[in-house]
């Protein structure tokens, strides 16, 4: 048995090409204390949001405080700008829950320039059918989406690609904001 507490669990590492502005990331449970699952609670401050990702096992995210969303991206690649079918779900009350499957683009994060707060878990390991092995499952990154894309760019042409995404992105969050002050 093993008991923590969301608030003041161990602060981890934050890699600044996940996320979009300031991010702090407590892990709750993980290798050390977890078999089989990770748990953190995610603070988003002033706006910010996750760059566009997926995991290979299913995310389901609890809003803890503020107001969020999450964008699930109805394409085969973001590098491509082919990212106009965006899914948005508000996370509008403490207590909100959705469920992101497994190898979906989505991101995540503060709906407006305020704070947002969730809970994230996932599995940690999964049956990969195509080995018939179970294996840590991986998270693919906006970054690693990009190179798997173009090969080896430099860092100013990688930066471009990543800011034309973001001011996507920044509509859609923006067009839900709009959207729902006018309901």
């Amino acid at each position: 048995m093993f008991k923590q507490n969301i608030h003041n669990s161990q602060v981890k590492k934050v890699d600044p090409s996940y996320f979009r502005g300031e991010v702090i990331l407590h892990q709750v449970l993980g290798d050390e204390n977890s078999k089989e699952l990770e748990i953190y609670h995610v603070y988003f401050k002033n706006g910010a949001t996750t760059t566009v990702h997926y995991h290979e096992t299913d995310q389901v995210l609890i809003a803890t405080k503020g107001r969020g969303i999450v964008g699930i991206i109805n394409s085969n690649s973001i590098a491509d700008f082919d990212i106009e079918d965006i899914e948005t779900v508000p996370l509008n009350k403490e207590g909100d829950v959705v469920q992101i499957p497994a190898f979906k683009m989505h991101f995540h994060g503060a709906a407006s320039k305020e704070d947002f707060s969730h809970i994230a878990i996932r599995q940690m390991y999964f049956l990969d059918n195509s080995t018939n092995e179970i294996r840590r499952a991986e998270n693919k990154w906006e970054s690693d989406i990009i190179l798997e894309k173009y090969g080896t760019l430099d860092p100013s042409s990688r930066d471009e690609i990543a800011d034309k995404i973001e001011r996507v992105l920044q509509n859609v969050i923006t067009n839900n904001e709009e959207t729902k002050a006018s309901i």
